[in-house]
């Protein structure tokens, strides 16, 4: 065979070979393509995921704004009646007190018939306890009007910055105003212990932080359900950048795989129906936007804390 003359099975080689790698390569570019395209879509997703809690955080702070001025508004109304009619009341429990102190004075003077008479009235309306009591009552009273006042507070505390509104705030105050929101959920022998520290005010939006703080204690509530010596320790402190909360309980505490999740959006727990699995994520969506951090750290039967930190000095959000 001639040299010059070339090998149809070497030809048929190089061109299988040349072909392969032809289909290497685009399978390779295509592969790339897709991971590239699944990247994208990963993004994508993600960031729908961002948008959807944060549409759900602004839906639910109008809401609850709306909610609280209304309910606000609507007990405000009742409560100052009801105190105007309790000081009234005061006032003629005053004049009765000065007119049974009277007849007291002048019983002695009265003619026998007329002192058994009213002696007789005394004990069947029980005249001397009742201005014994009223005091006392009239006291639990306006205790109970005051303490309804402070919750109304709280609520327009609460609820009175729209998104985006924020000003210089004590965290302090903020945490002892959402604390007394939430008393209904402290029931069961639940213990509030607070270490609150002297804070610089930071730049805030009062509103939200105040939700993220009510959404660990409720959470920290639950989870202290028919566990001994429930408690919830509360404490605030500050370096020379940050302030700094802490929310630690005694509860049953997480498993890694709730650990792991408790951010993440529509993860939840709790029984259908019982909870949305968007508190925690508007939480950490609230800090994050605060340019804060939030972090959690739980063991199984031993409770669980929540780490929060807040600038001191941003402004330009």
């Amino acid at each position: 065979m001639s040299d010059d003359k070339k090998n149809p099975f070497e030809e048929a080689y190089h061109r299988e070979r040349k072909t392969r790698r032809r289909a290497e390569q685009l399978l390779e570019d295509k592969s790339r393509m897709l991971h590239q395209r699944n990247q994208e879509l990963e993004q994508i997703n993600h960031q729908l995921l961002s948008q959807q809690a944060s549409m759900l955080k602004q839906e639910k702070l109008a809401t609850l704004g709306t909610l609280a001025a209304g309910v606000a508004h609507e007990i405000n109304n009742p409560l100052a009646f009801v105190t105007s009619n309790i000081s009234a009341l005061d006032e003629y429990h005053s004049a009765y007190h000065s007119l049974y102190k009277l007849f007291k004075d002048i019983e002695s003077d009265l003619m026998q018939d007329k002192q058994e008479r009213l002696q007789t009235l005394v004990k069947q309306l029980d005249l001397e306890y009742l201005d014994s009591d009223l005091p006392h009552l009239m006291k639990q009273t306006l205790d109970g009007l005051d303490r309804v006042r402070k919750i109304v507070l709280s609520l327009r505390n609460f609820s009175r910055s729209q998104e985006g509104d924020r000003d210089f705030t004590n965290l302090n105050e903020g945490i002892e105003s959402t604390l007394q929101l939430v008393q209904s959920e402290l029931k069961h022998g639940i213990d509030v212990v607070l270490d609150l520290k002297e804070l610089p005010k930071i730049y805030c939006n009062p509103s939200e932080i105040n939700q993220v703080i009510l959404n660990i204690v409720v959470n920290a509530s639950h989870a202290l359900k028919d566990r001994p010596n429930p408690t919830i320790k509360i404490s605030t402190n500050a370096d020379d950048k940050n302030v700094l909360i802490t929310i630690e309980d005694n509860g049953i505490g997480m498993s890694a795989e709730t650990l792991n999740n408790i951010f993440v959006p529509f993860y939840t727990t709790k029984p259908i129906g019982q909870g949305t699995g968007m508190g925690m994520a508007i939480a950490h969506k609230i800090i994050s936007e605060h340019h804060g951090s939030i972090d959690v750290s739980s063991e199984i039967n031993k409770g669980t804390c929540f780490s929060i930190s807040l600038p001191q000095h941003e402004k330009s959000y």
